[in-house]
């Protein structure tokens, strides 16, 4: 009779077990920080299509998401804007939700920052690069502080305005301070390579292509 009721409950635990892993979804948040690569931007003024939202659609489709955050990301954002409001703590009045809860709040956070910032410069300089990747290292260490879930950082690729040789010394440096923080490092160095991502020549804005290849390096990174 014993062995009957021990079986019964083993049972009884194996398929809670197997039900579990079927048909549970955590909830989840995602949250885009960082400058117009964040929103879509394109050489025509208008917000497209971002690997942000092809990321919300992917987690819609497989029921999990929860909460879809872009109003901290900014078209002209800098690595510079950006400490200053982590460190003030900004507030989101539409909402009445600071930086630092939303970042806390996401289990899933992608920041995309220095396409903007160096593109729209007359001349970059050494200390330029200097400044951006200090501003980065304090950046991500505060970020993580306030955030332990899975925190995604767009590298730099090159443009007209920046040569590969930099980029490949700024992602250098990118790719070691994610590792520092344990920040997934989404490599898109080559991205530059591809024509049909962009929408002009002389542009480094991404088109909807563009977009759904980052979403896609994201996503090989979750599973």
């Amino acid at each position: 009779m014993k062995k009957k009721i021990l079986l019964t409950i083993l049972l009884g635990t194996v398929l809670t077990f197997i039900i579990y892993k079927n048909f549970h979804h955590e909830k989840m948040s995602l949250v885009a920080i960082g400058d117009d690569l964040s929103l879509g931007e394109t050489s025509y003024n208008v917000q497209g299509y971002s690997y942000n939202d092809y990321l919300r659609d992917y987690f819609e489709e497989n029921s999990v998401l929860e909460e879809y955050i872009t109003e901290f990301a900014n078209l002209e954002e800098t690595t510079e804007t950006l400490k200053n409001k982590l460190n003030n703590n900004y507030l989101l009045e539409s909402t009445g939700i600071t930086l630092q809860q939303a970042i806390a709040s996401s289990k899933i956070l992608t920041i995309s920052l220095g396409m903007y910032e160096l593109n729209n410069k007359k001349e970059i300089k050494t200390k330029n690069i200097e400044t951006y990747l200090k501003n980065m290292e304090k950046i991500l260490k505060v970020i993580r502080i306030y955030n332990n879930k899975e925190i995604f950082l767009i590298s730099l690729y090159p443009s007209k305005k920046i040569s590969l040789d930099k980029i490949k010394k700024i992602n250098e440096e990118l790719k070691r301070i994610c590792e520092i923080y344990k920040i997934k490092y989404i490599d898109i160095e080559n991205i530059y390579e591809k024509e049909e991502y962009f929408f002009q020549e002389n542009s480094y804005l991404l088109n909807y292509k563009g977009h759904r290849y980052i979403s896609e390096k994201i996503i090989e990174k979750l599973e």
